[in-house]
This record gives C-alpha cells, sequence and structure tokens, in this order.
C-alpha cells in the first residue's frame, strides 16, 4: 500500500518527461528518412515491377511492413544504446560507494561524471534519467521506487533487475558496494557476448542485405539490357498478380533472414 501511494504520487510529480523505452516514436527526422526511402523504393519498384505510377496503391501493405521493420530496428539501437549508457552509470555508482558515499549521493554524483562523458546534451537517455531520479529523491521518493519505475519503463531486464537487487539489498542491509560491482560485471560480459554475436554476424548481415538487392538488380538488368522483356507481364491483371506474388516473396524472405539473425542473450 505505501509503495502504491508512493507511485501515485511518483506519476503527476515526475510526469513531466518520463519516456517509456518499450515503444519507439517517429520523430521528425526519422519521418523524413522514412518518406525519403519509401518515395525512392515506390518509383523504382512501380518502374520495375509494374510499369506504372498507379501501383503506388498496391505497395502501401509493402510500405507498412517496411515501416515496421525500420521502426523495429531503431528500437534495437536505442535499446542497445540505454544498455550501455546504464552500465556505464552504475559504473560510476559503484566508484561513488567506493569511496564512502551514500547509494542516493551515489547517483547524485553519478550525473556529474557521465556528464563529463556525455556532455550536456539533454536527449541522452540516462542523463535524463538520472535527473528524474534526482528530482525524485528532492520530493523524498525512494531511490528503489524510482529504479523500480525506470526499470518498468525502459523494457530491459538487466534495469529491472538491478531496481529489484537494490530494493532487497536495502531492505536486507546487504553489502551494496559488492552486489553493484557484481552487476557491473554481469553487465559487461553480457555486452560483451552482444558484441561478440553482433561482430560475428556482421558479414551475413551484409551477404542479407546484398541478396535482397539481388532481386531488383537482377530487374533492373533485365529492363535495362533487354528491353520489352516484361513487356508480357506489365498493364494486365495475371502480370499485376505475378508480379504482386514476386515482390510478396522477397519481403517474405526479408522477414525470414532478420528472424534467423536475430540472436538474443
Amino acid at each position: 500500500m505505501r509503495e502504491q501511494r508512493i507511485c501515485k504520487k511518483l506519476k503527476p510529480a515526475v510526469n513531466t518527461d518520463r519516456p517509456d523505452y518499450r515503444n519507439y516514436r517517429f520523430r521528425a527526422v526519422d519521418w523524413l528518412e522514412y518518406f525519403a526511402t519509401m518515395t525512392g523504393k515506390g518509383l523504382l519498384v512501380c518502374w520495375l515491377f509494374y510499369d506504372s505510377l498507379r501501383a503506388l496503391a498496391v505497395l502501401v501493405p509493402f510500405a507498412a511492413v517496411d515501416y515496421r521493420r525500420m521502426k523495429r530496428e531503431k528500437k534495437r539501437k536505442r535499446d542497445m544504446e540505454l544498455a550501455v549508457q546504464f552500465k556505464a552509470m552504475i559504473e560510476a555508482v559503484a566508484g561513488s560507494l567506493q569511496a564512502g558515499y551514500s547509494l542516493e549521493r551515489a547517483f547524485a554524483d553519478a550525473g556529474r561524471d557521465l556528464k563529463l562523458v556525455y556532455g550536456e546534451r539533454q536527449e541522452t537517455m540516462i542523463l535524463r534519467e538520472l535527473s528524474l531520479i534526482q528530482a525524485g529523491l528532492g520530493m523524498n521518493i525512494p531511490l528503489e521506487t524510482l529504479l523500480k519505475d525506470f526499470g518498468s519503463r525502459s523494457g530491459n531486464e538487466d534495469i529491472r533487475n538491478f531496481a529489484n537487487v537494490v530494493l532487497v539489498a536495502k531492505k536486507s542491509g546487504g553489502n551494496l558496494v559488492h552486489i553493484i560491482q557484481k552487476t557491473v560485471q554481469c553487465m559487461g560480459d553480457k555486452l560483451a557476448v552482444e558484441e561478440e554475436i553482433a561482430t560475428l554476424l556482421a558479414a551475413k548481415r551484409l551477404e542479407e542485405r546484398i541478396m535482397m538487392v539481388m532481386p531488383y538488380g537482377m530487374l533492373l538488368y533485365l529492363r535495362i539490357g533487354s528491353k520489352g522483356f516484361f513487356d508480357v507481364l506489365y498493364h494486365n491483371v495475371p502480370g499485376v498478380l505475378c508480379m504482386t506474388a514476386f515482390l510478396a516473396v522477397v519481403y517474405a524472405a526479408g522477414a525470414w533472414g532478420e528472424r534467423i539473425m536475430d540472436i538474443q542473450v
């Protein structure tokens, strides 16, 4: 009951800028990138597959697939960046705890240390979260509640686990310095494994991108080198259906390739 009252207090008090990292919302620059990419790709597909701009209506479902794919990729990159920044934060917290500071003071010092690394950029995720934590501490909200709120919004299992560890350690009087150092070590090992997997998959991802471009390249080569070769498939219902099925197979192959290389640690 006490924690529920604190959470109710937390929402209106610190709700000025509490981002939810479980979902990715397109910013203006993301929409600009998306529309520029889709415009170029749409015109190319209309010319290669249908020889008509009216085929843009047929490409709406494929544009939706590209939107979800781009959103998923941007979220994956943001989640990785947040994990790296969070590791840097708890390393700074562990250093302050070793110097003899309290846990609450250690988080305040971590904000100053990380500003030396990331500068004064307000868009840095971990600096924004540290500002929210410091604001909550200034309103006498327990640190474990603030960390639990951060963990629930982050969608990151490591951050949620860290919040739970701090909660248990403060209640049971555990060795916070040792616990946080162990957490930093575990997160470092996990990030190292993820980076190693990404390195091993880099060549395969390049091959997958080449294979996804090849169908368009083959059509472009035949369209330019053998004029009239595809005329039988243009401006008729069977040809449109055949080309649409071919395009769907290309997209399905891309989705399959992404799923195969999506290895979770």
